[in-house]
């Protein structure tokens, strides 16, 4: 029997379990414009929006008028009972500070592990360790650095991006955390791209761990000697944890801490080999979001691999709350069969809030070609936009009401990668 509650949240389902778009900012922002089209959101429905700095910004991001501009949508969605969530980068991935953070140099830049076979020892820059191997072969071991990114392994450099980002929303709307301000969206933070990861804690951690000098087996990592697969496992294992532990948990506590929620997803979910390069592993990291999230790119409804880690981390820990990042490059001409089509689809595997990849503010010049399309007030749909949402928002309520149940574990095979 359904109560009367539920038969009045399914006729006007509440604004917490609606859309919550990225909403980009891109462009000189103004108070009234924001305003404006916060109003506009609430007409077709939507119940929040990520408030993210992106490509084509003209008001400094962290200044004078980009808080202003965060107040006013805080106060508009107050006032209409929408979130105004806070994304955490000017642009992404998450973790740079705007790049205040690898400006401080190696130490705090993302890094990757390499070598070489060379005919002696000699003085090079970036040098790890040399290792003689068996069958008399010199490696020298090293590192290059991106010094577009940041070492996510070491817990003093996310606290640097606490200090750059988060604090100063602290300080500015720390009584709206939680509240005006649910939260803070966290995008694509990672280990690497390019290779092996490397930071300077790795030598120290590992030999607290094991009890092993890493510098010693370093060529196991690349080459089939030594016992190389204990120590491939024991090295991923704790960049797994490393990553976990001092990048996303350590977000995550500072919003508990301040009273207010995290969200977001990690990169390359899809595939077993692409999330140990780049995260050590995804799901470990969900239990360290209060709206644990993912990331759907283009026009397709395959493989199931992506819902399926998230929303099963999110169903054993009691998070009702799945997000999925969803339509980018989906094209200017996705229809709304294509949309519900593919929205249905993620929802059947256990995803409850859409976060509809993105809303403009403006597209004026190249702002048009950022990962389109604009689900937003320049579509000459926008008036009938409500019965999309409405209807994607009621099927989403009712599975983070209700309760899963299954008959099947799978164990999921990421530690045997």
């Amino acid at each position: 029997m359904l109560s009367d509650d539920f038969k009045r949240d399914l006729k006007n389902p509440p604004k917490r379990f609606r859309p919550i778009p990225f909403w980009s900012w891109n462009e000189d922002l103004s108070v009234g414009e924001t305003r404006r089209q916060i109003a506009e959101m609430d007409r077709a429905g939507i119940g929040g929006y990520f408030m993210h700095a992106r490509g084509g910004l003209q008001t400094e991001y962290m200044g004078e008028d980009w808080m202003a501009n965060i107040a006013a949508g805080i106060q508009e969605g107050e006032a209409r009972g929408m979130g105004a969530w806070a994304y955490d980068e000017n642009g992404w991935p998450s973790g740079f500070g705007d790049g205040k953070v690898n400006g401080r140099g190696v130490a705090s830049q993302q890094k990757y592990l390499r070598y070489e076979v060379v005919e002696a020892k000699a003085e090079a820059e970036r040098t790890i360790t040399h290792v003689r191997l068996a069958d008399g072969r010199l490696l020298r071991l090293y590192f290059d650095v991106n010094p577009f990114y940041v070492d996510t392994l070491d817990a003093t450099v996310t606290r640097d991006f606490l200090n750059q980002v988060y604090e100063p929303y602290a300080h500015k709307f720390g009584a709206d955390l939680g509240r005006g301000m649910p939260g803070f969206f966290t995008d694509e933070p990672q280990i690497s791209r390019n290779g092996i990861p490397w930071s300077f804690i790795l030598p120290e951690s590992y030999q607290a761990a094991y009890d092993e000098d890493l510098l010693a087996v370093l060529p196991s990592l690349f080459l089939e000697v030594g016992d190389y697969r204990q120590v491939r496992y024991r090295f991923w294992k704790l960049v797994r944890d490393l990553f976990t532990d001092n990048f996303t948990r350590q977000i995550y506590e500072w919003c508990e801490e301040h009273g207010g929620q995290l969200t977001g997803h990690m990169v390359l979910e899809e595939t077993l080999h692409a999330q140990l390069t780049s995260n050590g592993a995804v799901m470990p990291h969900y239990e360290f979001f209060h709206v644990p999230g993912m990331d759907w790119l283009c026009r397709h409804i395959d493989p199931p691999t992506t819902p399926l880690q998230v929303a099963s981390v999110a169903h054993q820990l009691d998070k009702p709350l799945i997000l999925s990042e969803t339509f980018a490059l989906t094209g200017w001409n996705v229809s709304f069969d294509e949309l519900k089509w593919m929205y249905e689809w993620q929802m059947v595997r256990g995803i409850t809030q859409l976060c509809q990849h993105l809303e403009g503010y403006s597209l004026r010049g190249i702002r048009k070609r950022d990962y389109p399309p604009s689900l937003f007030y320049q579509q000459p749909w926008w008036d009938r936009y409500r019965f999309f949402n409405d209807a994607m928002t009621r099927i989403g309520m009712v599975l983070a009401k209700g309760r899963p149940e299954f008959g099947v574990l799978v164990i999921h095979p990421q530690t045997s990668a």
